[in-house]
């Protein structure tokens, strides 16, 4: 059986922060530690790891990366997101430890590399990345350092673990008949976010952990982004997708959820063996071999009205009321490409930044508190669209109705419809899978040890 390389391919919204003063600790620079430390502020504890300090600045910075790659802009995003975040950091920083430990090393060359990668994969560039992060005030360093811990743990793991990691060919065979039997099923396109509990303790702070993440995804995130941030599968480095499966490739409770889901829809928390999921289905597709135009007629479905209370977010493109004609007349090109792209509250703040214009969330607001001009409009906008542009008093505006908005009538998709029928998937994609799931739970377990084993005060409040 050839070898396997373990799949911890690192994402630009993956790559966030952490505590300055480790990270220059494992590159043997100290070189920028004292300027790190000028503003009052980064001297305050958020945590204590082991002696060592993660600072209110760097939890502030990585808060703010994260809002900014996944789109959350809803007014109480940040304090939602800062004890998950500061959670975060306290995990990287006992990574980071360890690989220091075991003299990982992490070269300059090694972390350019890694950088153009994370460029690549992004379809930017190193510079672009450097001018966003310096457009939303954020410091250079929260990636640089992040970068280096991720570098340093995927060393540690494959170096330590991956060699530790077998896959039968026994295992091999009876994962692929049973994806060859999958074929012949309705299929899912799904992706996850997964919080392990590992020890009974755990499960309290599990389970508002995933709510928390359900939070941030009602509030505008995208999924891809908080997936590659809080989930610890192995899926995670993928943005949480998990590719085609059929119900017997996921847990009993999570397959009976998605059975039931349409897609572009979110799942509320699942407790299933080994912890909390949370999944997102995008789309379903026929068995191998099935034809669309042999399903039965789908059942046409009702029109629904806007409900009394519904939850907007409001896109914004600057326009002063003296601005020029060339000026008013690229406004209203972008709001119309904005109107004809927007899908979601999801999407919608990256979407409305690629191209200049803003994003934020309102939240839940009752129809009888809004002018009936604006109701009228609301109204005939179907659910997770946009408003067409209005005209503001500082620009031009939209509104996008994140949930409680009208659905028109429609037959209801058939499964497979828009997509081919599903493909029979390689041992070798099933050696890879089987493989990356076993160094993943390997992974989990050992970062589970260090926590056992540190001393951590958490003092952010």
């Amino acid at each position: 059986m050839s070898a396997r390389i373990p799949v911890f391919s690192t994402k630009f919204l993956t790559v966030l922060g952490f505590a300055v003063a480790a990270a220059l600790a494992i590159s043997g620079d100290h070189s920028s530690a004292a300027g790190a430390t000028q503003e009052p502020k980064t001297m305050r504890a958020a945590a204590v790891v082991n002696d060592v300090i993660i600072s209110t600045f760097d939890l502030e910075q990585r808060v703010k990366l994260v809002m900014v790659t996944s789109g959350s802009q809803s007014p109480d995003a940040a304090k939602r997101l800062r004890p998950q975040v500061l959670r975060q950091l306290v995990d990287e920083l006992l990574q980071l430890q360890e690989a220091q430990k075991l003299k990982v090393n992490i070269t300059q060359d090694d972390l350019d590399k890694n950088y153009a990668r994370v460029a690549k994969q992004n379809q930017t560039t190193v510079d672009q990345i450097n001018k966003m992060l310096d457009d939303n005030g954020i410091a250079r360093s929260t990636l640089n350092n992040q970068l280096k811990a991720d570098l340093a743990w995927q060393k540690l793991i494959q170096g330590r673990l991956a060699p530790r990691v077998t896959v039968s060919e026994d295992e091999i065979e009876a994962a692929y008949q049973q994806m060859l039997t999958a074929t012949n099923q309705v299929q899912y396109a799904v992706s996850e976010i997964f919080v392990a509990v590992d020890v009974p303790e755990a499960e309290d702070q599990a389970k508002q952990n995933i709510q928390q993440i359900l939070g941030h995804l009602r509030s505008g995130a995208t999924f891809t982004a908080i997936a590659r941030q809080f989930s610890q599968s192995a899926s995670r480095t993928n943005g949480g997708d998990i590719g085609w499966v059929g119900e017997g490739d996921l847990p009993s409770t999570v397959a009976a959820v998605v059975k039931k889901m349409s897609p572009g829809a979110i799942s509320e928390p699942i407790r299933a063996p080994g912890g909390y999921y949370v999944v997102g289905l995008r789309e379903k597709r026929l068995p191998v071999g099935s034809k669309v135009e042999a399903a039965a007629p789908p059942k046409p479905q009702a029109a629904q009205k806007m409900r009394s209370t519904i939850s907007i977010g409001r896109v914004a493109i600057p326009l002063s009321a003296s601005a020029s004609k060339a000026k008013q007349e690229q406004a209203k090109d972008l709001a119309i490409e904005l109107y004809r792209t927007i899908n979601g509250c999801s999407s919608a703040g990256a979407v409305s930044r690629s191209r200049g214009a803003k994003f934020e969330m309102i939240g839940e607001m009752s129809i009888k508190d809004m002018a009936p001009e604006f109701v009228k409009i609301l109204s005939q906008t179907p659910n997770g669209r946009s408003t067409p542009p209005l005209r503001g008093q500082t620009g031009v505006e939209m509104f996008v109705i994140c949930s409680g908005g009208m659905v028109p009538a429609a037959g209801v998709a058939v499964a497979g419809s828009s997509v081919a029928p599903a493909k029979e998937v390689s041992r070798d994609e099933i050696e890879d899978r089987l493989f990356n799931q076993e160094l993943s739970m390997l992974a989990r377990r050992y970062l589970r040890d260090l926590r056992r084993d540190a001393t951590i005060e958490m003092r952010d409040n």
